[in-house]
């Protein structure tokens, strides 16, 4: 397939990356001088398996996607995944997969990280995949590409369900159907005081409720208690931790030891942003613009480095949000980047992520439960990077499944979106469509 009919497919399908930002896939596929089609299988997280189910199950779909892809890029595909991931292995070798295994360490599914594992390239500060040859995309996006090819469009999204719940799985769950839903599916919660995590534990939303829609970046549903260090530490105030910062912050620098880019080799020091963020007369912009370097991982933090219970990567995503509200675009100087010496004595293996945090006891083997039956679904406009998009029907409107339903404005970033059920729509507003099924 042609490189222009690939791109239109994909446009056309509402594909977006299906683990991350959800940045529109068919963008990324307009890249030019890739030598490198990276299918992330990696999966991040803690407790997050469901592209390692994908990998073994949907083997076949996926190698033949991630061919036709990179056939059109003009590049090789490469399989990305954990060693422990053996029957994923053997499933994608045996359908004629490029693999590469690494070790299991967190977070190995940063896409940085993974390119280094994989290629030995560091991509630069402020630049992306691209720059060094390579699109990476995760498993489920590509599968969502393979649907794309034979003109189905995406509707539904694979949720893992765990953490403190009866009977933990994975589904294939309409885009829209609620969070509660899934834990009711998955037997119900089973602790008294929960909170509800939309994604991982360590980069996931966290909501004192599960009234929340799945979207099209969603991997998982998970229940974790709410007197757990991580729900304290992920919806303590960014103004109470700059406060705190000021008073016991002491520099020890274990946030920058500890960053998984850092040890790369990309300039982002989080100990030195705290310090300037904790006082106003030190701020400047040099020091500030590192916290667009941050993946946002979490390692900084009191979860795994700070002895002192603060969190850089909360005050990283605050930096993040004023340069974009007051739309500077900061630039890098380009320089040669150098891996850490010892960078691999300081790799945190997941098994001891999961123990430090209490996770282990969730670690749990996760079935596949099958389809997430529903009857009403509330798809958001805005499940992906760039632009919400702008809706195509109006109340009272009757749709089928696969129908499009809302489209990114003519020019803009963005991804279309198409009706998860058959059925009726229930009401529009500027931020979501509602949709009931009929009969």
């Amino acid at each position: 397939m042609g490189r222009e009919s690939l791109v239109e497919a994909v446009r056309r399908a509402g594909v977006v990356g299906s683990g991350g930002a959800g940045f529109p896939a068919h963008v990324k596929l307009q890249a030019k001088g890739i030598d490198t089609y990276l299918v992330n299988g990696a999966e991040c997280e803690p407790l997050l398996e469901g592209d390692r189910a994908l990998m073994a199950s949907r083997a076949p779909e996926l190698v033949s996607a991630a061919e036709t892809v990179a056939e059109a890029l003009g590049a090789k595909p490469v399989f990305a995944l954990k060693e422990k991931y053996r029957e994923a292995a053997e499933a994608l070798a045996k359908a004629g997969a490029t693999v590469a295994a690494s070790r299991d360490y967190y977070p190995l599914g940063d896409e940085v990280i993974l390119i280094w594992e994989t290629l030995g390239r560091i991509v630069p500060e402020g630049s992306l995949p691209l720059d060094v040859g390579v699109v990476v995309n995760n498993v489920e996006t590509v599968l969502n590409i393979h649907g794309a090819l034979q003109g189905r469009p995406v509707t539904h999204t694979f949720v893992s369900s765990g953490g403190a719940v009866a009977s933990p799985g994975l589904f294939r769950a309409p885009l829209g159907a609620s969070a509660r839903e899934v834990i009711e599916a998955s037997g119900g919660v089973t602790i008294p005081d929960p909170v509800y995590v939309d994604g991982g534990p360590m980069m996931g939303r966290y909501a004192d409720d599960p009234d929340f829609p799945v979207t099209k970046t969603t991997k998982a549903i998970l229940v974790l208690p709410r007197d757990s260090l991580l729900a304290r530490m992920e919806q303590m105030p960014v103004k109470t931790m700059l406060k705190q910062a000021r008073v016991s912050c002491c520099q020890c620098n274990q946030c920058t030891l500890a960053c998984s880019r850092y040890l790369v080799g990309i300039g982002i020091e989080p100990h030195r942003i705290m310090r300037t963020m904790a006082f106003e007369e030190t701020r400047n912009r040099e020091v500030l613009q590192m916290a667009l370097l941050c993946s946002e991982c979490n390692l900084c933090s009191a979860l795994h480095a700070c002895p002192m219970g603060l969190s850089p990567r909360r005050v990283n995503q605050q930096i993040k949000k004023l340069f974009r509200e007051e739309g500077i675009r900061p630039s890098f100087p380009q320089r040669a980047l150098s891996v850490h010496p010892l960078r691999d004595y300081r790799l945190l293996p997941s098994s001891r992520l999961k123990a430090r945090l209490g996770l282990d006891k969730y670690d749990v083997e996760v079935p596949y439960r099958g389809e997430l039956e529903v009857t009403e679904v509330t798809i958001l406009l805005k499940q992906h990077a760039g632009a919400a998009a702008a809706t195509l029907v109006a109340s009272g409107d009757v749709v089928a499944e696969g129908d499009c339903i809302a489209a990114p404005p003519e020019g803009a970033l963005g991804a279309r979106i198409h009706a998860s059920l058959g059925g009726v729509v229930k009401s529009v507003d500027g931020q979501r469509i509602v949709l009931s099924r009929q009969g």
